[in-house]
């Protein structure tokens, strides 16, 4: 558990106490999750609070017909269905393992109740949503550019997800067809 905590510290800036943190991390269930499994189903509501213990999670969405990868969760990462959480509607997202996963799963009601009771813990939650914002904006300032500086870009950055996750899926979140990146990885093998 040293290790989740030591993560979860670096999600954010603000730091829960180790009292309010073992306390905060007692009240979740371990799930095992196997890959290509669903956490969080699109249309399904599910308010839970996740965070990734072991694994790779996808962040997905459908774009019409086509499935387009948002991001992808990492251990640490806190994983919430923003529309199941705050207004009891159906997940937009789709929440997939990528490859043999654990996630500690906590009741949105448990979630609350720390808030309610905890100066503390609302902000570290704050924190926390702010902190997921700023790892979105990030995202976009770090994968962009063409298709070829955006696979180096997470290659450089993020080389566990693809030695973890199925180059369609990591074709979906560039932006490229599987074929395409395909092109890329011969190009820069040569």
């Amino acid at each position: 558990m040293d290790t989740l905590k030591s993560l979860l510290r670096q999600e954010c800036e603000f730091q829960l106490s180790d009292e309010l943190m073992d306390s905060f991390l007692s009240r979740f269930t371990k799930r095992d999750i196997k890959s290509k499994s669903t956490l969080i189903s699109c249309g399904e509501i599910d308010s839970n609070v996740y965070i990734v213990k072991e694994g790779i999670f996808r962040v997905s969405y459908m774009d019409g017909t086509k499935e387009i990868t948002l991001g992808f969760g990492l251990p640490g990462t806190m994983i919430i269905s923003w529309f199941s959480f705050y207004y009891n509607k159906p997940s937009y997202f789709q929440i997939d393992a990528c490859c043999d996963s654990v996630v500690l799963e906590l009741p949105k009601q448990v979630f609350d109740s720390y808030v309610k009771e905890s100066h503390e813990f609302s902000q570290w939650a704050l924190s926390m949503a702010h902190c997921q914002l700023f790892y979105n904006e990030l995202k976009q300032s770090v994968i962009n550019g063409n298709a070829k500086e955006r696979y180096l870009s997470l290659l450089n950055n993020r080389p566990e997800i693809l030695q973890n996750v199925s180059l369609g899926v990591v074709a979906s979140y560039l932006g490229v067809t599987p074929q395409y990146l395909s092109y890329i990885r011969k190009q820069l093998t040569k």
